[in-house]
């Protein structure tokens, strides 16, 4: 089997309501679907929830949008992988990080789509091309946007009458105001619901820091925190200032990083994304580092459409040790609502079918591939430039 061509199209997904965190500058909701053809007939699907505004600690990483994404395709990747053997991934992407350095949502991408084929090519989905399935249904970790604290408690409490009981919250990064969303927040979902902020590295110092964690704690009740400031150093120092556990998010991209947060200590979370990483073998990598340090991982993501989304749940699906809830879409088709805010971020999508949604958690699609088709109607409607 041969690759035969690659197709970007950018499609923009209409917003459910106003979503935003601290260095955002972008709205959300406009990514690039990829499609890699071959000669055996078999199509396969990727997606790059790229932004531009979105990276790593001290520009370490750099921002990606889908004007970016699109020329990688069409300049750099096309000529490259057009003839090669879509079963050849880690040469593939071997070969694509020597002759164009970074860009990983890009790779990602491309790495999904080569997914998509090997396992429709076999029969399989995707997860039995990475182990196999330690788990069947994901389940989920709604992420509130930066508003008001009366906004921020309203959908909060919305998204637990969804059925979902782990809350990611969003603060600008200004103590007192981190602390009245989040003191809102538990006063309307009660004790039984799992609450932690994401400060997005807003804090400048360990010393605010760790005096704001420890009041979001006493006054209500955290579970944990998620990046609060930004470098190695600083978030190592947080680790031991505070008694709950610390996430790392913009600190870890890599392999390279996750060694570095294990030897530093500078984290007791792992957050994987499989575009942050350069796809899904390099987060299975991640997360393997993770396990044998005997730290959780959470797998999150950009707030991806569906076909994003199949990613992030064959991923997973196929990691091993203590996997938290994550912030995953509840993708969502017009008409097919099966939450009213839980995981909402959009109010359609361009897959044929949503992924099925239960008790807090989504089912890991078990059809060749990713599981996944598109819908040509939707693409149509949803597609700029």
């Amino acid at each position: 089997m041969k690759i035969t061509g690659l197709e970007t199209i950018v499609i923009e997904l209409p917003g459910r309501a106003s979503y935003t965190w601290r260095s955002l500058q972008v709205p959300i909701g406009r990514y690039v679907i990829l499609k890699v053809t071959t000669d055996a007939g078999i199509t396969g699907l990727g997606e790059a929830p790229a932004i531009l505004s979105w990276g790593g600690e001290h520009g370490r990483y750099f921002g990606e949008d889908p004007g970016i994404v699109c020329y990688l395709i069409r300049e750099c990747f096309a000529p490259m992988l057009e003839g090669a053997d879509p079963f050849a991934v880690k040469n593939i992407l071997a070969r694509a990080d020597v002759a164009i350095r970074g860009y990983p949502y890009t790779k990602a991408m491309i790495e999904s789509a080569l997914f998509d084929i090997m396992g429709r090519s076999l029969g399989v989905p995707v997860y039995q091309l990475l182990g196999g399935a330690v788990r069947s249904e994901i389940p989920l970790c709604h992420s509130v946007g930066i508003a008001s604290p009366e906004s921020a408690a309203e959908e909060a409490a919305q998204v637990v009458a969804d059925g979902i009981s782990w809350l990611q919250i969003k603060v600008p990064g200004e103590p007192a105001e981190d602390l009245a969303i989040v003191k809102a927040i538990r006063r309307a979902v009660g004790d039984g619901v799992t609450i932690f902020p994401d400060i997005n590295r807003g804090y400048n110092s360990v010393k605010t820091a760790a005096n704001s964690i420890k009041a979001m704690q006493a006054e209500a009740g955290i579970s944990a925190v998620e990046q609060p400031v930004e470098g190695v150093d600083a978030m190592a120092a947080v680790c031991r200032a505070v008694e709950i556990p610390v996430i790392v998010d913009e600190g870890c991209w890599t392999p390279q990083d996750a060694i570095e947060v294990v030897k530093r200590g500078s984290a007791d979370v792992i957050s994987i994304y499989f575009t942050k990483s350069g796809g899904l073998i390099r987060a299975m990598e991640i997360g393997a580092i993770g396990r044998a340090a005997g730290l959780p991982i959470n797998v999150n993501g950009s707030l991806e459409g569906g076909v994003g989304n199949a990613s992030n749940l064959h991923l997973a699906a196929a990691l091993e040790g203590t996997v938290l809830p994550g912030v995953i879409t509840v993708n969502t088709l017009e008409g097919r609502e099966q939450t009213k805010v839980g995981g909402v971020f959009y109010t359609d999508d361009i897959i044929t079918e949503p992924f099925e949604y239960a008790d807090g958690c989504l089912k890991v699609p078990d059809r060749p591939g990713l599981g996944i088709e598109l819908d040509p109607d939707k693409i149509e409607k949803y597609r700029v430039g």
